[in-house]
This record gives C-alpha cells, structure tokens and sequence, in this order.
C-alpha cells in the first residue's frame, strides 16, 4: 500500500503569476500583431519594434514557467526519533519508562502506579538512548 503522505511533483503555480503571464501574454499577441500589419505597409521600423517587444515577451513567459517548475519545494526528510517518557512514583519510588503519548508533560499526573495503586507523574521526556557499538 503507498503512503498517503507522498506526493508527486508538479508545477504549481499562484494566481497572481497566472494573471502575470496572461497579460504580458496578452500584450505580446497585440505587439505581434501589430508588427506584422506594419510589415505589410511602409513602417519597417515599427514592425520591428512591435516584433522585437512581442518576442521578449513571449521569452519573458518562458523564462517565467521554467523558472517557477524548477523551484517546486521538496518536502524535507526529517529522521524518526523514538521519544519516551519516564514516570515515577512519589509513594514507592518505582520507575517505569513508556513510549511518549501526546499531551505529555513534566509534572502530569498520569497512570497509576502497578505496585501501590498511588499515582504515577512524568518525571522525564526524551530521546531513546541508542545501543553503544563496539
């Protein structure tokens, strides 16, 4: 079964970039346009005009989307810890050590004790001490 938390990779992009490149794609279409009607008549400096700011427009958008695809944000791999919790009791000193719960705390009374039936507090919270190598 695959995880539910894994996603795939895809270009997303905001509204506000959408509308972006639909204006400066907007305007690149009318410079174009206007280019090539002033090829057909004598104004060969304006239609190159109007192709020139056409063109970088239309390179302005590329450069947008391969810009935004290549900064998708990777989901950073952060190492399972083992956190547990150690509880002692303040009647018969037992010590007991358990796997952390959520809504631990130092000082929270919590179970009750195996050997005297008192409550149990969480004296401690931390990491499981690795087996030493060697």
């Amino acid at each position: 079964m695959a995880d539910q938390n894994t996603s795939i990779p895809s270009m997303s992009l905001s509204w506000v970039t959408l509308a972006v490149i639909a204006v400066i794609g907007g305007f690149s279409l009318w410079s174009m346009y206007s280019g090539f009607q002033a090829l057909n008549s004598e104004d060969s400096e304006f239609a190159m005009a109007y192709l020139l700011i056409g063109a970088a427009g239309f390179a302005a958008i590329g450069y947008m989307l391969f810009s935004t695809r290549s900064s998708v944000p990777r989901k950073p791999t952060v190492p399972k810890v083992n956190v547990v919790t150690t509880l002692e009791c303040p009647d018969c000193n037992l010590k007991r050590v358990r796997d952390f719960k959520r809504g631990d705390y130092i000082n929270k009374d919590d179970e009750s004790c195996t050997r005297c039936e008192g409550k149990m507090v969480i004296t401690g919270i931390h990491k499981r001490a690795e087996p030493k190598k060697g």
